[in-house]
């Protein structure tokens, strides 16, 4: 049992119950064992265990433990709420989570995707706690159960322990999380409860001797290095976070001394760009706090369309997105509302993250089959693409999600925005870095937009900023419409490198271009490029004549005046070619055109056609044809408009009379179509001579197909045949199990026997070895558990009426009982020594009862 003492404050009943949640499998026992023989039993902690059990398990974990632990034991229930100093056990093919301090439960199908993770999706639900007197500890297992779970419970705040892989019978599990650089201590099983005790009572989340002054300095150092090659500032990290990961990167390169880790990193651009990959690894999943998602759907999203009246799209802003999943659960959401609500408006949505790599596979929109596996099905099937085991994310959701590389901490903020989302960032930064991005997004904010931060986040002195929408799930909205901006919260790297030096005496003096930051850079050029295109637009509307701008490849570029009349998108909104938009009556004198373009023998023409414009009204029209670029592909083609009522207002400058189609016109596609049917003939036989041997790769993938058939067959009969023996060996398990417990019990029968009877017992085999001996016989003659194995003759009791080992000895030969009395330790004593004799194995003994009782008279037990 535990010495910990009770050092509950008096409020205490006011705080949240403190949970520890242990994840085990294989080679659990033991650790379990010690963990408990250690573990607190009055200090209110509520225990969660969580292994992996068979559906066929009959659990007695419940009593394994409670020869341990003075604790209540008790098995997980739904509905069931947490009590302090109680432990609980999961059942087998069970699942369970932790809602509002309240179990919920719900059984694994055959539907549902194996392996099952039990750990996982607990780990995962007491993140909802924000960490607050959280911990998780993962024990002895096979696979890397826990792994996602204690990623999700990390960043929330919790802590997270794990058991030396060394003293783990199965090391796997802790192993899996090791590698992932999260956990806070590392222990043998024994000693995580103190460690625990250390995190509660202290806050420190690292083992005492980290974090000195020799190691701040060689921290220092690497921070600079990575500043140096990758432009970010790590001082507004938290120093246990990066401390934790840099110390992960270093064992994994085998280098235990750290100023040799150093040197690697001067010496090696590599090398640093793995530690900088390692730094920025965020945890996010789809539909994350499932809870939390239905809130901002109920109380905020939909809201928000209902009641804007603008129809701009809604500009939403993830910050901090790490692989995406969060940006696309958001995009899933506002679609679906916007679609039930018949809202037209389209929406979109800026993820960002300081993370390069992170970017590109969000940017992707590639996620396995564990990834996607908590998104609704019917919304699965919807918004994903299904290849094999990899979901990818339809167009149209893509289309509406911007991913940018982005530094919240440094880059001005955008603005406008109705929704921000930062539920991965403001756990790994230090109190003053958290208020600088607070302090961006509520500049970015329009009035009544939304901030949606983490389950242990909180916004600061900018509470008074703010409503609270939701105090768990940490929903605000802006509560007026200024921009409130704290230039005190500036990075001094932003000022110092965007405004460069300004001149003393004046105020506005402009930036010099060559001293901006990248960032503010790329939004001048921004503005600039904006402020062009829109003249453009106004310079083509007001004097571009009625024309077509066409490419070589036939696809329609734009159009200008008039001749918008001869085009028709309605049909086609994706192949804007001459053939699927322009006038039926324009295809004949543009393809001409556009062979000449093709030939480059082009010079400026004129052709003269009768459009069709129905109810019997023929328009002539005036083509002319003028090329654009010759040179480079595609090469583009003005195609100029002139309608018979313009002909006596326009000089004639378009290279001569317009004159009708004619035979040289007919020539020239005629030549076209003849080139379109060689080539079409040698396709048509290119295509026979691959169906030729697509037919005979075809007859060989038969054959093979036959082949793993019978494989297949043969593979099942084995699988049968292994079914059979798991069933049988499931029977014998159970078998053993009833002995167990029946041995058990006959033998605290037999113990309680010699209890009533005052008898003491110890057992020897045939090398006078120590083999059992009863409770009685142990503390009469002080015997200790390590004496088993021992000789008689070392740890026997020693009485001055017989010599024990020589008579035991003599009755291993002589096969006769002995027996003798007198006095120990001042008080009668009667031995006997009977031999054990196997049936089978006569003329030899194989071991000795001796046999210990308080010695009665003659007289004595004659008046009995």
């Amino acid at each position: 049992m535990s010495d910990f003492e009770d050092d509950r404050g008096g409020d205490e009943a006011t705080e949240r119950i403190p949970i520890v949640a242990i994840g085990t499998s294989a080679g659990g026992l033991n650790p379990l064992e010690a963990f408990f023989t250690n573990a607190p039993d009055s200090l209110g902690w509520c225990y969660i265990i969580i292994q992996h059990l068979s559906p066929d398990y009959r659990p007695v974990m419940d009593e394994l433990l409670a020869r341990t632990t003075h604790l209540k034991i008790r098995h997980i229930e739904d509905g069931l709420p947490i009590t302090p100093d109680t432990i609980y056990l999961n059942r087998p093919n069970t699942g369970s989570v932790v809602e509002a301090d309240v179990f919920r439960t719900f059984t694994y199908g055959k539907a549902d995707q194996v392996p099952h993770l039990p750990i996982d999706s607990m780990l995962a639900s007491l993140a909802s706690r924000g960490g607050e007197k959280t911990a998780a500890v993962i024990l002895s297992g096979s696979g890397s159960d826990g792994s996602n779970g204690a990623q999700i419970l990390h960043a929330s705040g919790g802590a997270l322990l794990v058991q030396t892989p060394q003293e783990a019978d199965f090391p796997s599990m802790p192993r899996a999380i090791l590698s992932l650089g999260i956990h806070d201590r590392i222990a043998d099983a024994a000693d995580i409860p103190n460690a625990i005790r250390d995190i509660f009572t202290t806050g420190q989340r690292t083992a005492p001797h980290i974090g000195t002054g020799l190691d701040q300095s060689l921290n220092q150092s690497i921070l600079e290095l990575l500043e140096k090659q990758h432009d970010l500032d790590f001082g507004s990290y938290k120093e246990t976070n990066l401390q934790r990961r840099i110390t992960h990167r270093q064992h994994l390169r085998g280098i235990d001394d750290p100023s040799q880790y150093l040197e690697l990193l001067r010496n090696s651009a590599e090398a640093v760009d793995e530690l900088y990959q390692d730094l920025l690894i965020g945890v996010t999943e789809f539909y994350r706090d499932p809870e939390a998602i239905s809130i901002l759907r109920d109380e905020v999203i939909r809201p928000m369309i209902e009641s804007s009246q603008s129809d701009e799209p809604l500009r939403i802003w993830v910050a901090g997105c790490a692989s995406g999943e969060e940006a696309y659960t958001i995009g899933i959401e506002m679609t679906e509302a916007l679609q039930a609500a018949g809202d037209l408006r389209g929406f979109r949505i800026i993820a960002t993250d300081v993370h390069r790599h992170s970017i590109d596979f969000a940017s992707a929109g590639a996620y396995s089959a564990d990834a996607v596996h908590k998104i609704p099905e019917p919304l699965r099937r919807k918004y994903f693409d299904r290849r094999a085991n990899v979901y990818t994310v339809v167009p149209s959701l893509r289309q509406k999600i911007i991913f940018s590389v982005h530094d919240a901490l440094k880059d001005p903020p955008f603005l406008d925005l109705d929704l921000v989302s930062c539920r991965n960032l403001l756990t790994y930064l230090r109190e003053e870095a958290q208020a600088r991005v607070i302090s961006m997004f509520l500049f970015g904010l329009k009035k009544h937009g939304v901030l949606f931060l983490g389950p242990s986040e909180t916004l600061g002195h900018f509470g008074e900023e703010f409503d609270t929408i939701n105090p768990r799930w940490r929903l605000f909205r802006k509560a007026s419409g200024r921009r409130v901006f704290d230039r005190t919260m500036l990075p001094n790297r932003l000022s110092r490198r965007a405004t460069g030096r300004m001149p003393a005496n004046d105020d506005h003096a402009p930036v010099p271009r060559s001293r901006m930051s990248p960032v503010l850079r790329e939004f001048a050029d921004m503005r600039g490029r904006e402020a062009l295109f829109r003249s453009y637009d106004l310079l083509l509307k007001n004097y571009a004549p009625s024309s077509f701008l066409v490419t070589s490849e036939g696809e329609v570029l734009s159009w200008f005046g008039a001749a918008s009349a001869f085009v028709d998108t309605r049909s086609d909104l994706t192949e804007w070619s001459v053939e699927h938009i322009l006038h039926r009556d324009l295809h004949f004198v543009i393809d001409v055109a556009l062979e000449k373009l093709r030939a480059g023998d082009f010079e400026v023409f004129s052709r003269r056609v009768d459009v069709d414009m129905g109810k019997d009204v023929a328009q002539p029209v005036t083509l002319t044809f003028e090329p654009l670029d010759k040179v480079n592909k595609p090469r583009l083609m003005l195609i100029r408009l002139r309608l018979e009522a313009e002909a006596d207002d326009e000089p004639q400058d378009y290279g001569g009379d317009a004159e009708g189609t004619n035979s040289e016109d007919a020539m020239v596609l005629s030549k076209r179509v003849h080139e379109l049917e060689r080539d079409l003939r040698l396709t048509e036989e290119t295509l026979q001579h691959v169906t030729e041997r697509l037919g005979a790769s075809g007859e060989e993938l038969q054959a093979s197909n036959a082949e793993l058939q019978a494989t297949n067959e043969e593979l099942q009969a084995s699988n049968e045949e292994l079914h059979a023996a798991n069933k049988e060996l499931v029977a014998v398990g159970a078998e053993h199990e009833r002995k167990i417990l029946d041995l058990s019990s006959l033998n605290k029968e037999t113990e309680h026997l010699f209890q009533i009877l005052r008898l003491g017992l110890i057992v020897v085999n045939d090398e006078m070895l120590v083999k059992r001996f009863s409770g009685l016989g142990a503390r009469r003659f002080s015997l200790e558990p390590h004496d088993i194995n021992r000789k008689l003759s070392v740890i026997g009791p020693r009485f001055d009426f017989i010599d024990l080992p020589e008579a035991v000895e003599r009755v291993l030969l002589d096969l006769e009982p002995i027996s003798a009395h007198g006095l120990f330790e001042n008080e009668p004593l009667s031995v006997e020594i009977q031999p054990i004799i196997e049936e089978g194995r006569s003329g030899k003994a194989t071991g000795a009862f001796i046999i210990f009782r308080p010695h009665v008279s003659d007289q004595e037990e004659g008046s009995l």
